[in-house]
C-alpha cells in the first residue's frame, strides 16, 4: 500500500494569523508537524500550502511544498488539489491537519493500519475524553460509534454536542482526532459532494460523507494531540511540549 501524508496549511487563519508560522520553542508549527509525519514508516510526505512563506519553511528543512489556491474552501480540498500536483500515484492519501503539532506518529500509524484493513472509505482516530469539561466544549469535536471491537468500529455520528446521550456518567465519551486515511477513490468522491445540511450545520465536513454513504472506521489510540486554533491553544501546546 503506498501512502501520502498531505498537510493543508492555510497562512490566512481568522483565529491566529499566520497560524503555521507561529513559534513554538524555536520551531514553527508547521515544521513540527512535518517532521511528526516523517516519522511514520513507508510514507511520503508533502504540504499543501498557500503560501510561498509555508513553501520556503518546508524546503529549508529539506522537504516538499506545494502551493495551492488559496480560495480552496477546505483542508479536504487542498490536499485533493496538491494531489493532482503529485506526479506519483497512491493508494492512501492522509489528510494530516497542520495544527497539531504535539501529534504522535503512532496517531498516524493507526489511522493507516485502520484504513488498509477495513472495507471503509475513511478512516480516522478518536481517543477516550479524560476532562469532563470537554465533554460540552463545541471546539471538542465528538463521536457515536458502533464498536466492531473494544478499541474499532465505525462512526454513525459527530457532534459538536455531547454524544451519545447516557443518564449513566460512567460512560465515555470519544474526542474525535482531526486525520482522515482516505481510499484514493474514497477521495475523488468526496471533493465532487456539494456540502451537506447536517454539514453546514455542525460545520463539520466529515458529516458530508456520512451524509453519502462513506463508511468511516474509528480506531481509539491513546493519545490526543492538540489542536491549536487560538493563542489560548497555543499556550497550552507549548506547556505540553515542555512537559
Amino acid at each position: 500500500m503506498s501512502v501520502a501524508i498531505i498537510i493543508p496549511a492555510r497562512l490566512a487563519s481568522t483565529r491566529l494569523p499566520n497560524k503555521p508560522l507561529v513559534d513554538i520553542l524555536g520551531q514553527t508549527m508547521i515544521a513540527r508537524v512535518y517532521q511528526k509525519a516523517r516519522q511514520v514508516s513507508n510514507a511520503k510526505v508533502f504540504v499543501a500550502c498557500d503560501s510561498d512563506k509555508v513553501k520556503q519553511e518546508i524546503e529549508n528543512l529539506g522537504g516538499t511544498a506545494i502551493l495551492t489556491d488559496s480560495n480552496l474552501a477546505s483542508g479536504t480540498d487542498r490536499v485533493y488539489a496538491a494531489l493532482q500536483l503529485i506526479d506519483e500515484d497512491f493508494d492512501t492519501i492522509v489528510n494530516l491537519q497542520g495544527d497539531l503539532p504535539n501529534i504522535d506518529p503512532k496517531v498516524i500509524d493507526a489511522a493507516i493500519a485502520s484504513i488498509k484493513n477495513s472495507d471503509a472509505d475513511i478512516a480516522t482516530v478518536a481517543s477516550v475524553i479524560t476532562h469532563q469539561d470537554e465533554i460540552n466544549d463545541p471546539n471538542i469535536v465528538k463521536i457515536a460509534i458502533s464498536f466492531e471491537s473494544p478499541v474499532s468500529g465505525k462512526a454513525l455520528y459527530f457532534s459538536r454536542l455531547a454524544i451519545p446521550y447516557s443518564k449513566n456518567q460512567d460512560q465515555s465519551y470519544y474526542h474525535h482526532i482531526g486525520i482522515y486515511a482516505y481510499k484514493k477513490a474514497a477521495l475523488e468522491k468526496f471533493v465532487i459532494l456539494k456540502p451537506s445540511d447536517l454539514e453546514i450545520r455542525e460545520s463539520l465536513e466529515q458529516l458530508r460523507a456520512l451524509e453519502n454513504d462513506m463508511k468511516i472506521s474509528v480506531q481509539i489510540v491513546e493519545s490526543n494531540p492538540l489542536s491549536v486554533d487560538t493563542k489560548k491553544d497555543l499556550e497550552n501546546v507549548i506547556k505540553d511540549i515542555k512537559g
